[in-house]
């Protein structure tokens, strides 16, 4: 007999429509975010509540500065989603010069009037309002995404930050600072001739009309260097320019940054008295915090804690009397309500949480806080847009594949058939909710007394407490959508004929790679899930931890604060595969924690009190002394397993660290991959 779908009205597959018929949850769910779900006003423009998606670099427009479906449908999806305000990313004003990225969005020409006019139609048909944030990116312009030109910048100050291009700009002339104006002004007409509601001059993070307000960039000796009231004019004309150009109920506002966070830059006294002779030519301030050279503090990884910088927007905000807007890494719609009570903001910036999950409103003005997926911090977003490819979101593989991925082009053939998904980790259940919602019955099988996999053991590393939330996240999706988990359940090939599957979904993880050296079967040889499952604790000891890779760090992390630790990796360097930001700030925490970082040494062997290391430039075999060893060399496929399982199963996919070692991010995007077509 064909089961019957158990949850056909599942408000994840319905947008919520069913709490239409419980006002009084909805009316307890209002109470509860009594400031977030109240509308506010910008200007005379009205907004259905105080969320704002910020601007981030999603860089999925066109090469001609120009949108695309993809584009439009990212936007879209966050607008019906229940947000407030939607400012997508920073948008070029200039055809000649700033442009940060080669597929960066542009207004400045007619063809992007139109371009932005989709945009903005597909926004404001979901109830949402939207501003265009005007962006010139001044000395972090490179050459190569400007026909060759050479950046041009308030002075000349050589941008050498590690990790990006060095750019040498030129010193701006007052013919460039004139005709850059000029360029801002159409760019914001431009704007409200496309539709949207008002414009966002982009004066942060190190970009042009920063690098004018700042000391650390702005070295100039005339009227537009020195004084703060002189660094001050670029930003002045422009604004007073716009606000001449548009109608007066268009909004125009500015982003500006509540401390630099480099010596010799803007502090949030500094800041604050800006934002104060600034305010007469704002409808509002966007407050944000940082510049490349402190990137860390401006697009935190997940060592910094939510709200951590509550204070820069909550000291403008007290200077003065035009609407605040403020980002500070909110992950709970629970910290965005407080943060509003508290005063910290008018508004509330939530962007990367708008990656995770563009339903975040919804689900918590539903009540459903337990099924919203919240940023990890992880960084893999901005990693993605960085090397140049699509935007990938490490929880939502949807992100940036919304016009394939989408749930209206699921191909509902399942039949209610029934497929094996052999783990229970981030890939396995991303895979059984795709198949579910495909119309197949699938069945987790996992074999220790948990769901979450290698998922539970990153999250027991400081700073990763979202981890554990997501996987709390991931429970409740499967208990929503009523998906079978059979848990302490060894997916043998036995096990799995009974279920006699239509087909088995390999997302099991990897076996732990064990080195090959004398010693390593050693009483003191530990491995990363002992560790961190807190099977084994230590105190006082002297541990060598082999290999420097992400696990392997975040175990040094894990360990130090009561024992004296080395890692020890192979390479040149550490942490490769992390993402620069997070890279940089982990390892600053670990050198402050007294951790040793030993590089381009292998695992030779292990002895009594003591880790014998190969040199891998001169092959010298070298002692250092290590009560305890934790081995960290990462995981490989249990190659036998797969063999077995292809013979004895005509379809059978894998997904994850299954098929090659990966990143949780890899996990949830092969899910997709892999099942879409199952």
């Amino acid at each position: 007999m064909r089961r019957q779908n158990p949850h056909p009205m599942s408000f994840l597959h319905k947008r919520y429509h069913r709490f239409r018929n419980y006002p009084e949850k909805e009316k307890k769910c209002l109470m509860k975010y009594e400031k977030l779900f109240q509308p506010g006003k910008i200007g005379n423009l009205e907004l259905r509540n105080r969320v704002v998606m910020t601007a981030m670099g999603a860089l999925m427009g066109d090469w001609n500065g120009c949108t695309t479906p993809e584009q439009i449908r990212f936007y879209e999806d966050r607008a019906k989603g229940g947000c407030g305000l939607i400012i997508p990313e920073f948008t070029s004003v200039d055809a000649d010069s700033g442009h940060c990225n080669p597929i960066q969005l542009g207004i400045y020409d007619s063809r992007q009037i139109k371009s932005f006019q989709l945009i903005c139609e597909a926004v404001h048909r979901h109830g949402a309002k939207i501003f265009i944030q005007l962006h010139h990116g001044g000395r972090e312009a490179p050459p190569a995404c400007n026909g060759g030109r050479q950046a041009m910048a308030p002075s000349v100050e050589l941008n050498s930050v590690v990790g990006r291009a060095t750019i040498l700009p030129r010193e701006m002339t007052i013919e460039d600072i004139d005709n850059l104006v000029e360029k801002y002004v159409q760019a914001a007409v431009n704007s409200e001739l496309a539709g949207a509601d008002g414009v966002e001059v982009h004066a942060a993070h190190g970009y042009l009309v920063q690098q004018f307000l700042s000391p650390y960039t702005n070295k100039r000796t005339d009227e537009y260097g020195g004084s703060m009231e002189n660094r001050c004019r670029f930003l002045v004309r422009i604004l007073t320019g716009i606000r001449a150009a548009v109608s007066r109920d268009f909004v125009v506002g500015a982003r500006i940054n509540g401390n630099d966070f480099v010596e010799g830059g803007n502090d949030l006294a500094a800041c604050t008295e800006i934002a104060k002779y600034l305010e007469p030519y704002v409808d509002y301030f966007n407050v944000s915090c940082g510049v490349y050279a402190s990137a860390p503090t401006m697009i935190e990884p997940c060592y910094s804690p939510e709200g951590w910088r509550k204070n820069l927007a909550k000291t403008i905000k007290a200077a003065v009397n035009v609407p605040v807007i403020a980002v500070n890494t909110i992950k709970h719609p629970e910290t965005a309500e407080r943060f509003l009570q508290e005063g910290v903001s008018d508004f509330v910036g939530m962007s990367r949480m708008q990656l995770a999950d563009p339903d975040v409103v919804k689900k918590a003005m539903a009540g459903r806080e337990d099924l919203i997926r919240k940023c990890l911090g992880c960084m893999n977003c901005n990693k993605s847009v960085v090397a140049g490819k699509n935007l990938h979101c490490a929880i939502n593989p949807v992100t940036g594949r919304a016009t394939v991925y989408g749930d209206e082009n699921l191909v509902k053939t399942g039949d209610d058939r029934t497929v094996a998904v052999v783990g229970g980790g981030p890939g396995g259940m991303q895979a059984a909710l795709l198949l579910k919602k495909r119309g197949y019955h699938p069945i987790i099988l996992e074999s220790s007394d948990h769901l979450g996999g290698s998922a539970v053991l990153a999250s027991k590393a400081p700073c990763k407490g979202m981890v554990a939330e997501l996987i709390e996240t991931m429970k409740a999706e499967m208990k929503e959508y009523h998906i079978e988990v059979r848990l302490n359940t060894p997916a043998t090939v036995e096990t799995l004929r009974t279920l006699d599957p239509y087909g088995v979904v390999v997302a099991c993880g990897g076996e732990q790679i064990v080195p090959n050296v004398p010693g390593a079967d050693r009483s003191n040889v530990y491995y990363i899930e002992d560790v961190l499952m807190g099977r084994v604790s230590f105190e006082g000891k002297n541990i060598a931890v082999i290999g420097g890779g992400h696990v392997g760090l975040e175990v040094a992390h894990f360990l130090c604060d009561k024992n004296k630790v080395t890692v020890v990796e192979m390479q040149k360097e550490v942490g490769v595969t992390i993402y620069r930001t997070a890279r940089y700030k982990l390892l600053s925490l670990l050198q402050e924690s007294g951790v040793e970082i030993l590089t381009e040494h292998a695992i030779a062997g292990v002895t009594d009190g003591a880790v014998e290391l190969k040199k891998t430039d001169t092959g010298e075999i070298v002692t250092r002394p290590a009560d305890i060893v934790v081995m960290a060399l990462g995981n490989r496929p249990d190659k036998s397993y797969e063999q077995q399982l292809k013979d004895a199963f005509d379809k059978v996919v894998f997904v994850g660290d299954a098929h090659k070692g990966g990143t949780m991010a890899d996990a949830t995007l092969s899910a997709y991959e892999n099942c879409w077509f199952f």
